[in-house]
């Protein structure tokens, strides 16, 4: 496979196909799609930051690429090795030249997720519509699109929609199948577009194959009655005649994944949550079994002669070869879901962070960059101790229960079952004896972290509590929620001592940042318009002075003695959502993570000097929104954490006046 993608000679694969200014990659991205090289050495992995290839033989990863924009959901190779083709979530399909790796055609397919095919003799690439949206066809080499197949109606509210592997060449590489209704497959020739066949499965379709001769076609389904049990069939038609020769509903998995060898023989891959069962379904035998841990999403797949399955979890991946031993990798890194909590424990050595998926709270050493240890049950929100001890988590079918745990071995301590509605913020106070949290509903408890009662109430907001902080001396917290006000709270009577100004600021002295937004907002404040923001972020400036909040065309710079606006941060069109916040150690310096927008093929990272306003630096990162942002305890370490599921390391010497780490 080194003649199809170079191979990185660099063994660091933290440091693979870094953004720019970054030092590191925690993470490989949470995996969406994989495909077997036509060789069978390597599989390429899709991933929310790009491809991975890895060694067959090893699952050793030696190639990361296409990572300009990431968010790949699809890739698939041809089948003479010359081209890889893959999707992302913005739609955009491209196609590579597999030995130099240059981009040859690219393509604007359906938002998300479009199927690809090859056609045999790799002249023709094929990709599905949106739901039930047919099919189209482009030539692989120059991207010149050559048929267009209708579909039937999208699905209608709460109907499921076809899974995947949802096109699929003939073997002679003349004619197409394709997703043409609810329950309907086309099979039409590609120059001519010539109905060969319209077959009716009956049910939602998952999987489809080819026999060798071109006459057979496999196709696996799944249909779900009214009492929510779903079952999946597998079913072979005679094309020619358009008569269904066989039916198999005897698989009991969520899914099944049918292939024909290149002798003809029909296999499956039967998925259950925790196991694989791959049969001969040509003699109804059972060819082997093997059980894998962790979400498999969409990542599984057959090689296109029927000797080799992959499937891949954010925990492993595990390939079974036909007449090999089992080749399994663990502890690989693809985290489950978007980066929902970050922060540095105290040594500065180790870094925290949840995901709200299957990965758990994993505990990063960012000097060797790789996980040390991790904690389960899955979490979005976890908060750690003054101390260090104790963590604190939302867990619950809908996240509304606490459960506080030792930090060093995640044993319980505590379950606090106050909240109805999903815990959306927490906090430990600074001095460790209480913690504070928030729900969808707008509660606000403060808990006694020595008996774990709630001792009082914080009455004001009326939906979804979106974040809060402490003063750093605990006697203030200020809180937001999506009821569009950000409050501050006498933390010991549970008084409200203000409201945050949200509408745009009338004192034109105030402002600060791009000239041309700026001039934006004052012409709007000039003929009467003002807009009141959600705040999706705050924090208190290390002294105590300030408090930032982030909103969706500026950042706030408030006073928090007299909570009137100190100043405006204005960003560039580029950097409008800086929902994520952070200040550094020193306070000098304020640090915003934006989310996406549309045409960037990379988020901002700003970091902005306190006192004026001035933006130091900007670093285009992750490929999508900045969920978090962490800062090392002595102010030389930033980690960034994104929806794409990674975080990434950036060194602040060079930008950061040198005292303002050395005095930390």
């Amino acid at each position: 496979m080194e003649q199809v993608i170079n191979r990185i000679s660099n063994s660091d694969v933290s440091t693979w196909a870094l953004p720019e200014g970054a030092i590191g990659r925690l993470g490989r991205g949470r995996i969406n799609d994989l495909a077997f090289s036509p060789d069978g050495e390597s599989v390429a992995v899709a991933t929310t930051i790009g491809v991975w290839l890895y060694e067959l033989a090893t699952l050793e990863p030696i190639a990361l690429w296409k990572t300009e924009r990431g968010l790949v959901s699809t890739v698939a190779f041809s089948p003479d090795g010359q081209w890889i083709a893959t999707s992302n979530w913005d739609g955009v399909i491209k196609v590579w030249d597999a030995e130099t790796q240059r981009c040859t055609a690219k393509i604007q397919g359906t938002r998300y997720r479009n199927a690809l095919a090859f056609s045999s003799d790799s002249r023709y690439l094929a990709a599905s519509g949106s739901g039930y949206g047919g099919a189209y066809v482009w030539d692989a080499k120059t991207g010149m699109h050559v048929a267009s197949f209708k579909g039937g109606a999208p699905p209608k509210k709460g109907e499921q929609a076809p899974v995947r592997f949802l096109v699929h060449f003939s073997p002679d590489g003349q004619y197409l199948a394709y997703v043409a209704g609810r329950i309907k497959l086309a099979v039409r020739h590609i120059e001519t577009k010539e109905h060969l066949a319209l077959l009716s499965p009956r049910k939602h379709i998952q999987g489809l194959s080819f026999s060798p001769c071109g006459r057979y076609l496999a196709v696996s389904s799944q249909n779900t009655s009214t009492n929510r049990q779903s079952t999946t069939e597998l079913q072979v038609w005679n094309i020619d005649e358009e008569t269904l020769e066989m039916a198999d509903s005897d698989y009991g998995g969520d899914k099944l994944i049918p292939v024909y060898s290149s002798d003809g023989t029909l296999r499956v891959a039967d998925l259950y949550k925790d196991k694989v069962i791959l049969w001969d379904a040509s003699r109804r035998e059972q060819l082997d079994t093997f059980e894998y841990s962790g979400n498999a999403r969409n990542a599984f797949r057959f090689s296109s002669d029927g000797q080799q399955f992959a499937i891949a979890t954010e925990c492993e991946m595990r390939v079974w070869h036909a007449d090999a031993p089992l080749t399994v990798a663990s502890h690989l890194e693809h985290t489950a879901g978007k980066v929902q909590t970050l922060f540095f424990m105290q040594d500065g050595k180790t870094l925290v962070s949840a995901d709200g998926g299957k990965s758990g709270i994993m505990f990063w050493d960012v000097v060797q960059r790789r996980v040390r240890r991790t904690l389960s049950p899955a979490n979005e929100k976890c908060v750690l101790s003054p101390c260090e001890n104790m963590l604190a988590i939302n867990v619950g079918e809908n996240r509304e229960t606490i459960e506080v745990l030792r930090a060093a071995s995640g044993t319980p301590m505590t379950t606090l079952t106050e909240h109805k509605q999903a815990v959306t913020a927490l906090a430990f106070s600074p001095t460790g004896e209480h913690l504070v949290s928030g729900d969808l509903e707008g509660n606000l408890c403060v808990w006694s972290v020595e008996s774990w009662r709630e001792l009082r109430k914080f009455i004001g907001h009326t939906t979804w509590i979106t974040t809060l902080a402490f003063h750093p001396s605990g006697a203030k917290v200020a809180t937001a929620a999506r009821d569009y006000t950000a409050r501050v709270w006498d933390f010991e009577s549970g008084e409200q001592l203000a409201s945050l100004p949200l509408f745009e600021a009338s004192d034109v002295s105030l402002y600060r940042g791009d000239p041309r937004q700026i001039r934006r907002i004052l012409n709007r404040l000039r003929q009467g318009y003002t807009d009141k923001s959600a705040l999706h972020s705050i924090a208190f400036s290390p002294s105590g002075d300030l408090i930032a909040g982030g909103l969706y065309r500026e950042i706030r710079l408030w006073d928090a003695t007299t909570y009137e606006t100190r100043m405006v941060i204005v960003p560039p069109d580029n950097c409008q959502r800086p929902y994520a916040l952070i200040f550094s150690p020193c306070g000098r310096y304020l640090v915003s993570g934006s989310w996406w927008q549309e045409d960037h093929e990379k988020v901002p990272i700003g970091l902005w000097e306190v006192s004026t306003g001035k933006n130091i630096a900007t670093f285009w990162s992750h490929p999508t929104d900045i969920q978090e942002l962490a800062f090392s305890p002595d102010g030389t370490l930033l980690a960034s954490g994104g929806f794409d599921c990674t975080i990434l390391l950036w060194d602040m010497k060079s930008y950061l006046r040198q005292d303002s780490y050395n005095n930390v």
